[in-house]
């Protein structure tokens, strides 16, 4: 287990997690995962009740090549397991062992409820989910609840967005007594739904995820918004990284 600003990451690889997964549906426990990125963690250093939420999560993936990067300056190696393909290859799974899926959609979200059932019906067959609408002021009603718990889903997944997918997670898994696994993927739908094209596979595995999305903002007009959340990513997020590990490097040599 690797920790980044006090935020707790696991060092499982892509296979590895999708076998702590399926341990998991085969429990009798209810469990949640996280997948912090240099925002999120940099948001739980602001918000003590998101800190412990993430510290107290299941399974925690590093899901942002930033955290990659931290890691290395404390001489550990983690792999980067994003949420975006630990959905995918979820669904792949639940549709083949008949896992019963639950998405919770964020309603002002890009993707809307028939937009997700389209695409999961045409690249998923035999998949059994359903998807509701919730908002992020009311988290979840009883009513939603209800819903819920009548479909009785194996697995949920979440997409409200930090934080308030965390606190969502943690706050009322325990009052959906089905669900085995709960994720909180973020926009990981949009992709899937086609109303987010995903960065070409040589951005991804180089890390730059990051600067392809910069292009498409640039190519759309709108580029303010991600260029300030990029320099959170990356400028402040490596520079309390940094300050952290000399802080580290100096205790060190004064306990030598």
């Amino acid at each position: 287990m690797a920790s980044i600003l006090g935020i707790n990451l696991s060092e499982l690889n892509q296979t590895e997690v999708l076998a702590k997964i399926a341990d998991f549906l085969n429990s009798n426990e209810a469990h949640y995962i996280v997948t912090p990125n240099p925002e999120i963690i940099l948001a739980a250093e602001k918000d003590e009740e998101l800190f412990h939420i993430l510290n107290k999560a299941d399974l925690s993936l590093a899901d942002g090549f930033g955290l990659k990067i931290a890691a290395w300056l404390f001489g550990v190696n983690i792999p980067r397991v994003t949420g975006s393909d630990t959905t995918v290859k979820l669904l792949k799974i639940a549709a083949e062992k008949g896992n019963r899926v639950m998405i919770l959609n964020w309603e002002e979200g890009l993707s809307q409820p028939s937009d997700i059932k389209i695409a999961l019906t045409k690249k998923f067959p035999g998949l059994i989910f359903s998807v509701l609408n919730i908002s992020r002021a009311k988290f979840l009603s009883d009513e939603n609840i209800e819903k819920i718990n009548q479909f009785a889903p194996e697995i949920l997944f979440n997409t409200l967005g930090f934080p308030y997918q965390e606190k969502l997670m943690y706050y009322n898994i325990k009052r959906l007594p089905t669900v085995r696994v709960a994720l909180g993927i973020g926009g990981s739908f949009d992709f899937i739904s086609g109303k987010v094209k995903r960065a070409p596979k040589i951005f991804r595995s180089l890390g730059l995820e990051w600067f392809w999305r910069l292009l498409i903002s640039f190519f759309k007009g709108n580029p303010g918004k991600r260029i300030r959340r990029i320099y959170q990513a990356t400028f402040v997020f490596m520079g309390k990284v940094l300050k952290s590990r000399t802080k580290s490097l100096k205790e060190s040599f004064t306990k030598k």
